[in-house]
């Protein structure tokens, strides 16, 4: 939801790092009074849940994102702070245009009538980061500008400095030191990309030349005569917004599901990258049935040994082997060395996991609700955190995966994705062998 205004992000370094610091203190303090009086187990993490996403709802910039990925951490944040959190994926107040224009006029020149009819003034979409705003060039073709935040770049280096010194607050969450460090190394490399344009640029490219043939997928065109620095001009691909998915009929879901599900494959086993922000909102989809993808700002390089880890591990899964799902993820990185074998995980996950993954299965997104299955896993993994802690390499592409999971739960078909998977493994052995 866009609201009308919000506090320009260019404020001074020393003022949102009081935000942060004075934030940080409350919480403490709060949590420490809670453990006094009440022990662990009462814990109340509702007002701390609601405080985060209130302070980072109100700012832009890397910790606006933070707020925005924690939301995703299931099993590593207590349950109502995610929750709390994950109010923040659709609550970006928009910054007012009056902001944005001195950098358009900027990069483009006094007088922006010379490469535009006209330019909406009111954003269709907000981000950390940025904002975007539809537009009509001088031949008449209607765009949407994607706008950087004027100062932040400056902002984004500053605030991740702080939230380095900050992000030890994590630890009174259970948090380790070690997935505190990875964690704000997803961060500082998401925010990164995402303030690149001239990578998303390329990586656009790169995935409208691969897909050029598919006519179920539909990728914005880069106006490259109008992108400036901190400006991506792109064609605007008109469609309904995937939160509506679930009314479309159902062959057209389940022609939407396909290809979705083999455009993911095609990219990690035929590109080596992925499109790594799942959020609903950078989908949409035509009346005709065809699938509609925004917003390459946050692609990630699989190297080809995380790609065999990966397929090592599906494998796994399938043969009901937790001896070979033990030597997947010590392939993936995420079994920690001198550390007890988690068996019992193994066993659960080979249960729950290793049946939808068999040739011919159908996976029912529709019925086989694997969210709705996993509390014993929960605890299991919460018991196994000292054996199992996600690799660097590995975190965005499991958040990934986690997040179209539930794109697929929206559009609530039945889906034979073991053999769709099992194409994709088969497209790349003879250029591994």
């Amino acid at each position: 939801m866009v609201k009308s205004s919000s506090p320009t992000p260019s404020a001074s370094s020393l003022r949102r790092f009081l935000t942060l610091g004075t934030t940080a203190a409350r919480i403490g303090g709060s949590m420490l009074g809670q453990r006094l009086f009440r022990g662990n187990s009462g814990m109340d993490w509702q007002p701390v849940g609601h405080l985060l996403a209130q302070v980072l709802g109100d700012m832009k910039g890397p910790v606006l994102k933070l707020g925005q990925m924690a939301s995703q951490w299931q099993g590593v944040l207590p349950e109502p702070v995610a929750q709390a959190l994950g109010s923040l994926q659709n609550r970006v107040p928009a910054l007012p245009f009056v902001h944005l224009q001195s950098h358009l006029r900027e990069v483009y020149g006094a007088d922006l009538g010379l490469f535009f009819q006209h330019i909406e003034e009111k954003p269709f979409a907000a981000a950390s980061l940025g904002q975007v705003h539809r537009a009509v060039a001088l031949d008449g073709k209607a765009l949407v500008l994607k706008i950087q935040y004027p100062g932040i770049k400056a902002i984004c280096a500053a605030d991740l400095r702080q939230v380095r010194r900050l992000l030890p607050l994590g630890r009174l969450f259970g948090v380790s030191a070690e997935q505190l460090e990875s964690i704000y190394q997803e961060l500082s490399d998401t925010i990164n990309r995402e303030l690149d344009y001239a990578a998303e640029l390329q990586s656009l490219r790169r995935q409208r030349s691969h897909f050029a043939a598919w006519e179920d997928l539909r990728l914005p065109e880069p106006r490259e005569d109008l992108c400036r620095d901190g400006v991506l001009a792109l064609t605007e691909e008109q469609g309904h917004s995937f939160a509506q998915v679930g009314e479309a009929a159902p062959a057209m879901r389940e022609r939407l599901a396909m290809t979705l599900v083999r455009w993911l494959i095609s990219q990690a086993f035929e590109l080596g990258e992925v499109h790594a922000d799942p959020h609903p909102g950078n989908f949409a989809f035509t009346p005709e049935g065809q699938l509609i993808v925004y917003d390459f700002g946050c692609t990630q390089y699989i190297a080809p040994s995380l790609l065999s880890a990966y397929v090592q591990t599906f494998l796994a899964l399938q043969s009901g082997s937790t001896e070979a799902l033990e030597r997947g993820f010590q392939a993936l990185g995420t079994r920690q060395p001198r550390s007890a074998i988690p068996w019992e995980l193994y066993r659960q996950l080979q249960s729950i996991i290793g049946p939808l993954l068999q040739p011919g299965k159908h996976w029912d997104f529709a019925r086989e609700s694997l969210h709705e299955q996993a509390g014993p896993l929960i605890a299991s993994a919460l018991t196994a955190q000292d054996s199992l802690q996600p690799a660097p390499a590995t975190l965005l592409i499991n958040r990934t995966l986690e997040g179209h999971y539930w794109n697929l739960c929206r559009l609530a078909i039945s889906l034979p994705l073991a053999d769709q998977l099992e194409s994709g493994i088969a497209s790349r052995e003879p250029s591994s062998s």
